[in-house]
């Protein structure tokens, strides 16, 4: 069967990268091209714009029992450069 996530997030100028269970596994199992060119962090998410990404989740990256979803951000030179998400899900077929 195939899993998917739903993340909305919004960012200051960086690339998100998500990981399912293995904060460190390389390459990471989704990346996002660099993203985020308001003040969405500065203005704590009231202003700005989100990203809706979907991403095809294989059913090896995931564990029997709780699994983990990391995000990370690529860069952080100022307080202002961040990533904060709205909604994360996780679907499979039913």
């Amino acid at each position: 069967y195939k899993s998917s996530v739903n993340i909305t997030v919004t960012s200051v100028f960086l690339a998100l990268k998500v990981r399912f269970n293995n904060p460190k596994v390389q390459p990471a199992h989704f990346m996002t091209e660099l993203i985020g060119r308001d003040n969405s962090i500065a203005r704590h998410g009231i202003h700005g714009l989100y990203w809706l990404f979907s991403i095809d989740v294989d059913s090896s990256w995931l564990v029997e029992g709780d699994n983990v979803i990391f995000l990370t951000q690529t860069r952080s030179e100022t307080p202002f450069q961040g990533v904060m998400y709205d909604y994360i899900r996780l679907e499979s077929p039913a």
